[in-house]
């Protein structure tokens, strides 16, 4: 999310004719006698046909859905029953039914298989309207399932749902709860500190909602949420954090262009990506809003950075970031880097530091030694933990690629699962098998029973929702 969404598109496209040129070499190197190891824990396969991925027209093999045009995101409930898509070129949310048994995915019918952006609906009927939903680039459920938030760039707004945990049906809320913009007018509730949202998190205690806003003035807006999942920002600095201090906000550190936010296991801390700081920055959650420790506690930044951040490597350009479940370490998406970043936390303090001989990150060329080396790894755009805590899975947005990696969850440390188990790309190459619907991937995330993972790619003509089965024995 670091760059406008869908210029990452251009990438994809010009690069594709390389990609199956190599590829031929590579898959048939792949299947050499010897080139694949034993079947790994946590190896992904996709499912063939229609199973396998989601498009607005069906192409590539896939299923068709309606208004899937350039997924930015993808959220599962947490009784894995359903699974929300934000599409970001129809300024609509897409609803499906999932198996939990197989992770395949069957869009609901009618109107409840889709929420749109009420002022640009060009066929009235075909999905329930919302208000503030255009270009919606994140969303995120509540710990019981009971709200989804979405993120709206587009409307520079977060909107507010019930969500229907029998049917996964959406609706609104009414009037101002359902909506918070910093734009005055369209019946939202005028907020602070919500310019071009990129990310949202809901705190695991249910308490508090978290966005991360990446234009000026780089903000978090903090939001108190009420047990029916409505939401309320505070006055001052107990409303916001920035990193220029604008907008009666709290000032922080590392900062600048906030692309994600995520929130600890225990509650206690908020977790930030900022990319343009080249840093991940470590906020306490308190009463009066989110505070920062200073000197190196408060954040941890490629070589220390110029604002007092702790000496971190592999950290160029952050864009995601995910927690292990135990709380103890953090993985950070690092597209510049080309490298996902291994971070140790302390659980008492939240501090973070990193490890800088190789075992602290792992990168697409190693990073001329100073990390481990890894596949799929060139402009990594998101990261997922499962959650048994024993593989990661990341996301390229430039080469179509997803990568899979096993985690040793004593120290951290990752490594790419051998052979054809680590990657799929579009097309096929590199050692890889093809990954349908992974044109400009930029979103990853596994559902909460470990069966599968899910990858949305934003690219507007190929963008899909593309569904893999997780193996663990």
């Amino acid at each position: 999310m670091g760059c406008a969404p869908h210029t990452r598109g251009s990438l994809a496209t010009l690069t594709l004719a390389l990609l199956v040129l190599l590829g031929l070499v590579s898959f048939a190197a792949a299947d050499r006698p010897g080139a694949s190891a034993s079947k790994p824990v946590g190896r992904l396969v996709q499912p063939r046909g229609h199973d396998g991925c989601v498009h607005r027209k069906g192409i590539n093999r896939c299923a068709t859905g309606r208004f899937v045009t350039s997924p930015e995101d993808v959220a599962v409930s947490p009784d894995g029953r359903f699974v929300y898509l934000a599409s970001y070129g129809n300024h609509a949310i897409a609803i499906f039914a999932r198996n939990r048994r197989t992770g395949t995915l069957t869009q609901l019918a009618g109107r409840r298989g889709c929420i749109h952006h009420r002022p640009a609906d060009p066929r009235p009927g075909v999905c329930a309207r919302a208000r503030a939903l255009g270009g919606p680039a994140a969303l995120t459920l509540s710990p019981g399932g009971q709200n989804l938030y979405v993120a709206a760039a587009g409307s520079d707004a977060l909107s507010v749902f019930t969500r229907n945990r029998r049917t996964g049906a959406l609706q609104q809320l009414p009037g101002a709860a359902g909506c918070f913009s910093q734009r005055p007018g369209g019946g939202c509730t005028l907020v602070r500190a919500l310019n071009e949202p990129t990310s949202i998190a809901v705190s695991p205690n249910g308490r508090r909602v978290y966005v991360a806003g990446r234009r000026f003035p780089s903000a978090i807006s903090i939001f108190a949420r009420a047990t029916d999942g409505s939401l309320t920002q505070g006055a001052g600095p107990a409303g916001c954090v920035s990193h220029a201090g604008g907008s009666d906000c709290a000032v922080a550190r590392g900062l600048a262009s906030p692309e994600e936010v995520t929130v600890t296991p225990d509650s206690r801390h908020v977790l930030v990506a900022g990319m343009r700081s080249n840093a991940v920055v470590v906020l306490r959650a308190g009463p009066d809003g989110l505070s920062q420790a200073d000197g190196a506690a408060g954040c941890i930044a490629r070589g220390g950075g110029p604002e007092g951040c702790g000496v971190g490597k592999a950290l160029s350009g952050p864009v995601d970031l995910t927690v292990a479940p135990d709380g103890r370490f953090v993985y950070v998406a690092s597209s510049i880097g080309d490298a996902v970043a291994i971070l140790r936390r302390d659980r008492a303090t939240g501090v973070l530091t990193q490890d800088l001989s190789r075992r602290g990150c792992i990168s697409q060329s190693g990073g001329g030694g100073l990390c481990m080396r890894g596949r799929g790894l060139d402009e990594v755009w998101s990261v997922a933990v499962s959650p048994d805590g024993r593989n990661l899975y990341a996301v390229s947005s430039k080469v179509n690629m997803l990568s899979a990696m096993s985690r040793n969850q004593t120290t951290g440390r990752l490594s790419q699962l051998p052979g054809r188990f680590g990657c799929f790309i579009r097309a096929g190459g590199f050692g890889c098998p093809e990954g349908r619907g992974l044109t400009v991937a930029v979103a990853v995330t596994v559902s909460p029973d470990g069966r599968n993972v899910y990858v949305a790619s934003e690219d507007t003509y190929l963008g899909s929702l593309a569904v893999f089965r997780r193996f663990v024995r």
